[in-house]
């Protein structure tokens, strides 16, 4: 299973910092960045993956947008690539392989 976070920022007072914090969380807790405010982690389970909800609801920022998307493999193996090539991490490693950190 994997974990998408999408993060939406404002430009409102105060909030930087929060999601600074925020995105300081997502990285030492094994998430990968895949896009600018996207990250991603991959999760055994359903169950650990509702333990990482619980844990990005304590740390999630109270203005503006973060929307979280869990994926089973299945589903994230339909996800084509219309333009572009292929990034560094998929060409060394492949796509359906797990990187341990």
């Amino acid at each position: 299973m994997r974990i998408i976070v999408i993060l939406s920022p404002t430009n409102k007072w105060g909030t930087k910092t929060e999601y600074t914090n925020l995105r300081k969380f997502l990285l030492s807790d094994g998430y990968l960045r895949i896009a600018p405010e996207v990250f991603m982690r991959i999760t055994p389970t359903r169950r650990s993956s509702e333990k990482h909800f619980r844990r990005l609801e304590a740390y999630a920022p109270k203005t503006g947008i973060v929307r979280v998307l869990r994926l089973t493999e299945k589903q994230f193996d339909n996800i084509f690539l219309l333009t572009g090539e292929q990034d560094h991490q998929e060409l060394s490693v492949g796509r359906n392989s797990h990187i341990m950190l």
